[in-house]
């Protein structure tokens, strides 16, 4: 069973409504300036080349095959309306309503012939083949060519206009990056250079390839100035390190040297006054501390003619000898005192086992008369015989504990 006069009317209704649509999206997309420009729409192209040229091939044979379809559509339309209008307004005959339906729902659309190869010809075959498609098929084909069309020419518009603000940009942080290079005392890191380049390149390509640049920008540029920024950055970060390092290793050079002196003097006050069999800890000799002094001098010269790398690991170098110098020198003093400091202990020990006896009431024992004046003998002769004196001391220990427990 056909349509009735009211379904008709509903679909002529919905496919005005379709085409009105479909005329004011192609007004809205035959107004954007990337269309204009690439149609040469007023003037003459704009001569675009790469990605922009090849997309914009396949957009620009869209729209051409999207207005045909447009015009058989409209022509379709104009025909079954026309018909519609040509119904009598009483006793409509079936025939007359399926006309009508044939138009709008049926396969009546003919499209131009296609040219058959010679190749897919058997002897009786035709040239030409004769194709009808449904207003329906028609919407779709126009629809996928609207989608190709609106993709490619939105894409370059939105391209063109957003490069701009990308070009003030990556200018503005290649200028921040050249100055902060210049602060650093650097020539162009070869990455900066690189990236200047592309950027020069960039700006030559934007009004005859801007899908291409604009890949270019988010693919390659922006992570290539990504890529010295950091470099950079990590620079400038090293170059404050070694400033506050280049301002402490004086101050740690002439700890050592006043740790060495020390030691030294130590040394001789030890062999001056103390006889004893400790080992004895040599100090740093003068020359490694004046290479030390020289080292540094040569790292602040590299360091002021801007470079930085090799200056950081020179220094920390540097700052690893001058800190296990310090240790040995640290060592050396305290093994170096220690003659002094035990005959220091000594005395003190021998005043408090003295006070002890006192207290206690036996501090005239005959015994520990004689082992308290022998101790104090050796404790302050110079110099100390100081296996002597430990002994001495011991024996004036043991004696007072032993008349305490009686």
């Amino acid at each position: 069973m056909g349509l009735t006069l009211a379904q008709i009317d509903r679909l002529l209704l919905e496919w005005q409504q379709k085409g009105d649509a479909a005329n004011q999206n192609l007004l809205d997309l035959y107004d954007l300036s990337a269309y204009q420009r690439l149609s040469g729409v007023g003037n003459p192209p704009t001569n675009v080349t790469g990605i922009t040229q090849q997309q914009a091939s396949t957009a620009l044979t869209a729209i051409e095959r999207l207005f045909e379809y447009l015009e058989l559509f409209n022509q379709q339309l104009d025909r079954a309306r026309q018909f519609r209008r040509e119904l009598p307004s009483l006793f409509i005959n079936d025939s007359q309503l399926q006309a009508i339906e044939h138009l709008l729902v049926g396969s009546s659309i003919e499209l131009p012939q296609i040219q058959i190869p010679l190749a897919q010809r058997d002897l009786l075959g035709a040239s030409q083949q004769d194709r009808t498609i449904a207003l329906d098929e028609l919407m779709a084909r126009m629809t996928i060519a609207f989608a190709i069309a609106r993709d490619t020419f939105v894409a370059v518009e939105t391209a063109w206009t957003e490069l701009e603000s990308k070009l003030i940009g990556t200018h503005r942080s290649l200028v921040e990056l050249q100055q902060l290079a210049n602060t650093l005392q650097l020539a162009a890191p070869p990455l900066l250079v690189t990236a200047q380049a592309d950027f020069a390149n960039l700006q030559l390509e934007i009004d005859r390839d801007p899908l291409a640049v604009n890949l270019a920008f988010g693919r390659d540029l922006t992570p290539l100035i990504n890529d010295v920024r950091q470099e950079l950055e990590t620079l400038a970060h090293q170059r404050q390190q070694l400033q506050a390092d280049f301002a402490t290793a004086p101050q740690l050079l002439a700890q050592l040297t006043q740790l060495n002196r020390d030691s030294i003097a130590a040394e001789a006050e030890s062999q001056a006054k103390i006889r004893h069999n400790l080992p004895r800890s040599a100090p740093l000799p003068a020359e490694e501390l004046a290479e030390l002094e020289r080292w540094l001098a040569r790292l602040i010269a590299k360091f002021e003619s801007g470079l930085i790398p090799p200056v950081r690991v020179g220094l920390t170098n540097w700052l690893a000898k001058v800190r296990a110098y310090t240790q040995a020198a640290e060592l050396a003093l305290v093994a170096n005192r220690s003659p002094l400091d035990t005959r220091q202990e000594l005395r003190g020990r021998l005043d408090a086992l003295s006070a002890k006896a006192l207290a206690k009431g036996k501090v005239e024992d005959p015994v520990l008369t004689d082992l308290s004046a022998q101790a104090r003998a050796a404790l302050y002769a110079s110099p100390t015989d100081l296996t002597l004196a430990i002994e001495l001391v011991r024996k004036y220990d043991r004696r007072l504990q032993q008349i305490l427990t009686c």
